[in-house]
């Protein structure tokens, strides 16, 4: 049977010496016992200097002062700390100039008492390229923003050209579908404008989005003197822009529809949304109102409306679910959708 050998010290003293990080022998006083070449290299003092200083020497003076007392603490309840533990450390070099660095404790029981090895890892370069990361992507959220500002305003221009295009005609069909374009952009140009706003660029807070929808929406379509009161029952859901806008585009058919059928002139009214995850991680949102309902006649007519046909081809699109019936009274439609984009 095959014993390995021990390695011999010399081979500990080379690994000890030679090693790239700086090692650092420090006492349980907090004096330096024994440092490597590379401490040498890295602080910018003899090792005979090194030797019988202060740990706290080696550190900047605005951390120097509290040091003792974490130092005190860590030989109370020793144990390997791994490098970087979440903090900014710094050293400080012979000429007084300060880097970045990461360090490893590992106490050791030896003859003359406990002491801790100290690796010291310059982390310069490694802070510098995470600075550049940081930076970039900075600038790429700046500009993400600004796109989303500018396809907002690029859709309100639209929008505006279609009021602008229905103030040119009598013709009330006409008017109602410039009317009804308009709306729908408008509801894709909030999604962006949703965003622009947050502090979230990748998912839209789709419970905020709906809220303001519904408001623009009312105050568009309420006839004078009519009371339409909008109730929520809302949780946070946030979606990706790909799923977003084609449900703001449905929300937006199912409250305009509303808006402007179940409720005739002289008649008050109420508009249920509700928003929220199911336990199966997908989302539903539910448009109920208790106006006239949609009868037989009614529901052949919005059975081939472009409003229903548009709901129909956004749902297959996200792959979801919908439905529509009365709700004795008033309409309830419920639309099932997943929270997350499809894959390809």
């Amino acid at each position: 049977m095959h014993h390995s050998q021990p390695l011999p010290m010399d081979i500990f003293e080379r690994i000890f010496e030679f090693t790239p990080d700086a090692l650092l022998v420090v006492g349980s006083d907090g004096r330096i016992r024994r440092a490597n070449h590379q401490a040498e290299v890295l602080f910018g003092h003899a090792r005979r200097d090194m030797v019988g200083m202060t740990v706290e020497q080696m550190i900047p003076e605005r951390f120097s002062s509290g040091h003792h007392h974490h130092r005190d603490g860590y030989l109370s309840g020793p144990r390997v700390r791994p490098m970087g533990v979440g903090l900014e450390l710094f050293a400080k070099r012979s000429d007084g100039s300060e880097f970045p660095v990461d360090i490893m404790l590992s106490p050791m029981d030896t003859e003359e008492g406990r002491v801790v090895l100290t690796v010291v890892r310059d982390v310069t370069e490694r802070r510098r390229v995470e600075q550049r990361v940081q930076d970039s992507l900075r600038e790429k959220e700046v500009l993400l923003r600004e796109i989303h500002h500018r396809v907002k305003n690029n859709l309100a221009v639209i929008s505006s050209l279609f009021y602008l295009q229905s103030t040119r005609t009598t013709d009330a069909d006409t008017i109602a579908i410039l009317t009804e374009s308009q709306d729908r952009v408008r509801s894709m140009a909030l999604v962006h404008e949703t965003l622009y706003r947050s502090g979230n660029l990748s998912s839209v807070d789709f419970a905020d989005y709906a809220v303001s929808l519904c408001e623009e929406l009312e105050r568009g379509h309420r006839l004078p003197d009519q009371k339409i009161e909008f109730r929520t029952e809302i949780e946070p859901v946030h979606m990706s822009i790909d799923i977003a806008i084609p449900c703001g585009l449905i929300l937006n058919e199912l409250v305009t529809n509303s808006l402007k059928h179940a409720f005739p002139p002289g008649r008050d009214g109420r508009i249920d949304l509700r928003i929220h995850r199911n336990a199966d991680g997908r989302g539903q949102l539910i448009v109920a109102d208790n106006g006239i309902g949609i009868g037989a006649h009614a529901h052949e007519a919005t059975q081939s409306s472009l409003g229903l046909r548009l709901i129909e081809s956004l749902t297959r699109q996200i792959d979801g679910s919908f439905a529509m019936r009365d709700a004795g009274p008033g309409t309830m439609s419920m639309l099932e959708m997943p929270l997350e984009t499809l894959s390809a």
